[in-house]
């Protein structure tokens, strides 16, 4: 049904599609037809949910629905009671034109709240979301991952309306109100003071039949699989979102998101080797260990762990390399995301470690191979030979 040709807005009974003619059991049925179809766990949308919801929650309460089908008006407006009749201290036949109630008088110091004022509790609409974080490897970043989470959400019970309740009957102890009145003798005066109904524990309404689809909690348990996808080249502390998956809250209008953050795995020994760099985190790096005879003839040395090369990345170290060079392999770093067959760069950073038989070639034989090469090259002095400190020694830090 449309509701774009009315002028006004439309009925209750015209939101559910039944007549004022309709029982309460034709109101039921009619709610629970068009819940199938438009609750938002089945794709619906969540404000004609609630407009189907109100719709049927007056007009399948007989107080409520009455009160509607009268005046028009949907919310409960408590009974006032008759003025009391010949309080003491007044003359006889004196009729008060209003109701005293203790608390109206002392601000609630007597622990009820004040007669005839319901503060309708105005809802949120939507909770903060759920966050969870996920580990995953390097590899797992450099080729993609998908992985799955299970997850049980609460579901407001729809064959009670979350009440826990098929069936209730008004309180008729206290008419529906949910509290008592009785009146309180005070010297000279006799006041009225009100307290919760204890026949229905202040709700105004008494259960006659529990649901059993929730157990009588309200809630069913609804199943839900979240499928995480992360691409190529994902970059850490990117945030999977998805919309309205966690349960549902009385307080609130709608469920809540839940986040999923995906994050670097600390243990995986890969990241311990290479760290990513670059704007888009889309460049590798590693440091590259290799020995001073290595440095002066080069070498070809092994990549360990790259996220692309299972059985290693070989990589030849051209002679004359030294320590705090930095090298770089085109397209041997990070997937770009969306750039199919495109990748960053890797950058080795060269650290020589000098051994100490290395050390002593070059101090004896290692001169007179380089003597030829690099002798006139070496600076000159011009002071005399006895004025030359040579009594010097190696000096390491601790």
């Amino acid at each position: 049904m449309s509701w774009g040709s009315h002028t006004n807005p439309p009925s209750l009974y015209q939101v559910l599609g039944v007549s004022k003619s309709d029982s309460c059991t034709d109101i039921k049925k009619a709610y629970f037809k068009l819940a199938r179809t438009h609750h938002p766990d089945k794709g619906g949308d969540p404000e004609r949910f609630k407009e189907i919801s109100r719709a049927n929650e007056i007009l399948s309460d007989e107080k409520k629905r009455h009160m509607y089908d009268s005046f028009g008006v949907t919310d409960d407006q408590p009974d006032m009671s008759p003025g009391m009749q010949g309080m003491q201290g007044m003359p006889a036949g004196f009729s008060f034109p209003f109701e005293v109630n203790l608390n109206d008088l002392f601000g609630g110091m007597f622990g009820n709240p004040p007669m005839n004022q319901k503060e309708p509790q105005r809802k949120g609409k939507k909770p903060a979301p759920a966050v969870q974080s996920i580990m995953i490897t390097l590899e797992q970043f450099y080729m993609g991952h998908k992985f799955e989470i299970n997850i049980n959400r609460q579901s407001f019970c729809l064959p009670c309306e979350h009440t826990g309740a098929i069936s209730k009957e008004i309180c008729k102890t206290c008419r529906g109100q949910g509290s008592v009145s009785q009146m309180v003798q005070l010297g000279n005066f006799t006041m009225h003071t009100t307290g919760p109904c204890t026949d229905c524990q202040g709700k105004g309404q008494r259960i006659l039949e529990y649901c059993s689809a929730c157990a009588a909690t309200g809630y069913c348990t609804v199943k839900r699989t979240l499928t995480v996808t992360v691409i190529p080249g994902t970059k850490p502390e990117e945030v999977f979102i998805f919309p309205e998956v966690c349960s549902d809250q009385p307080t609130y209008e709608r469920p809540g998101d839940a986040h999923i953050i995906i994050k670097e795995d600390i243990n995986d020994p890969a990241f311990t080797l290479f760290k990513r760099v670059g704007d888009a985190l889309q460049h590798l790096e590693t440091n590259v260990t290799i020995s001073l005879s290595e440095s002066l003839m080069g070498c070809v040395v092994t990549i360990e762990s790259h996220p692309g090369h299972e059985e290693g990345l070989f990589v030849k170290i051209p002679a004359g390399s030294f320590h705090g060079d930095t090298y770089c392999l085109t397209g041997y770093g990070m997937p770009l995301p969306g750039h199919i067959g495109k990748h960053g760069d890797l950058y080795l950073h060269l650290q020589v470690d000098v051994k100490p038989m290395e050390r002593k070639l070059v101090a004896t034989k290692g001169r007179e191979a380089l003597a030829p090469l690099f002798e006139d090259k070496v600076r000159t002095f011009t002071c005399e030979e006895d004025a030359i400190q040579t009594e010097l020694y190696l000096y390491k830090k601790n």
